[in-house]
């Protein structure tokens, strides 16, 4: 059986479990903790590992110069405006508002009194090591990023480095595996203690996410790229998605972009007229550096979290969570399960309690189904942007996919 399917059976007997025998069982409260902790415990290191080497394989010499940058600056682009649509579906939908939960608000009170200068200077680990073990995840980005340039400026001599940690992200990836088999008796746990104290009130607001989080990808599928395509690559829109579909169909089914890889480079090749070198590399970077759909369920989680409890996302916050969800959408790997990894270093850096991942940790897979689609459609984009920047890419070969033949 797959996981995601255990992780539903999980989500859907807590919700029965919690309805049934609502409070009396206060061991489910401390095995969700454990499952909470083990998610804390991947945190630092595996953003650290992810980020550092994300960074560091843009700078391959097969990948530097104006095709590189263009990428990049086109990755990071569009990420950004994901991040804003989840954003603005989450204000205008609400999913988590009246959901009353209860948290230490100690913390966010102090944090919310923070100005821009206050935060750069809180940003700066004094010592990385203490920032790991505080769990201070935007210091733990700030290092990454920092030594990751270092490596990159060392160039040779920093190699067996680069090496290590490509061991050490990979290293953590499998245990991030090992952990989240795990995830369907922690989200059993988790929501039957939630259901259990809060009653059927908590089902609608997890089905109004779900909503919030489809309805933020379609409008990034079917409004952000289309205008992309038309004003910005000025290439017709309907042969794009005919091109892909191949590569959509098993996004959705396997929620992996990584895994959908060699279909999306064939669907780029043969469907859309693409060059192998523009497609090979744009492809590839794109699958662990472009992320829109994960950054849109960031967003929208973040969101529902803090209305779930109660909590105001000022300004200052929402610009942290943007950085992070953005630097988070970048090392988080294109393979399912690391949404929800990634999304407690999301709710760390801006405040938010991590067990607010319980709300959102059983449908995660059902959100991840779009998400990818998201992932590997803005790879597409950035693919036939770059080709048509650069004249490699075969106009006849991408016209032939016409609406008529869909």
């Amino acid at each position: 059986m797959k996981g995601w399917v255990k992780i539903l059976i999980g989500l859907f007997s807590g919700v029965i479990f919690g309805l049934v025998a609502g409070q009396q069982f206060s061991a489910l409260t401390t095995l969700g903790k454990i499952f909470i902790d083990l998610l804390k415990m991947l945190v630092g290191i595996l953003v650290f590992a992810s980020i550092v080497t994300g960074i560091c394989h843009i700078n391959d010499p097969r990948k530097l110069g104006r095709i590189g940058l263009r990428t990049v600056l086109f990755y990071i682009i569009t990420t950004i405006v994901s991040i804003s649509v989840g954003i603005f579906m989450g204000y205008l939908f609400q999913p988590g508002q009246g959901l009353n939960l209860i948290t230490d608000t100690s913390m966010l009170e102090e944090t919310t009194r923070v100005g821009f200068l206050d935060f750069f200077a809180s940003i700066i680990p004094a010592n990385p090591f203490a920032a790991l073990v505080e769990g201070n995840i935007m210091q733990v980005i700030v290092f990454a990023v920092l030594f990751a340039l270092a490596i990159i400026i060392a160039g040779e001599k920093a190699k067996p480095v680069l090496t290590f940690i490509e061991s050490l992200a990979d290293t953590m990836n499998a245990l991030t595996q090992i952990i989240m088999k795990l995830a369907p008796y922690g989200v059993f746990a988790l929501i039957a203690s939630a259901v259990g104290a809060l009653g059927a009130k908590v089902i609608l607001p997890l089905l109004q996410f779900l909503a919030c989080c489809y309805m933020a990808c379609l409008f990034q599928l079917f409004g952000v790229f289309p205008a992309i395509l038309k004003y910005l690559i000025k290439s017709p829109i309907l042969p794009f998605f005919k091109g892909m579909k191949d590569a959509i169909v098993l996004a959705f089914t396997t929620s992996s972009s990584a895994a959908t890889l060699p279909v999306t480079m064939e669907c780029a090749t043969d469907e859309l007229g693409i060059s192998e070198d523009i497609s090979g590399f744009v492809l590839s970077l794109g699958s662990t550096v472009n992320m829109n759909g994960a950054a849109i369920g960031q967003a929208v989680s973040a969101v529902f979290i803090a209305q779930a409890y109660g909590i105001e996302l000022t300004w200052l916050k929402l610009a942290i969570l943007m950085f992070t969800s953005l630097m988070t959408a970048i090392g988080a790997a294109g393979i399912p399960g690391q949404g929800i990894v990634m999304l407690s270093v999301v709710l760390a850096s801006i405040g938010l309690p991590i067990e607010g991942i319980a709300l959102v940790a059983g449908v995660d897979q059902i959100r991840e189904m779009i998400s990818s689609v998201v992932n590997v459609l803005g790879d597409a984009v950035a693919a036939l942007y770059v080709a048509k920047k650069e004249g490699q890419l075969n106009e006849e070969t991408y016209k032939k996919a016409t609406f008529l033949t869909f």
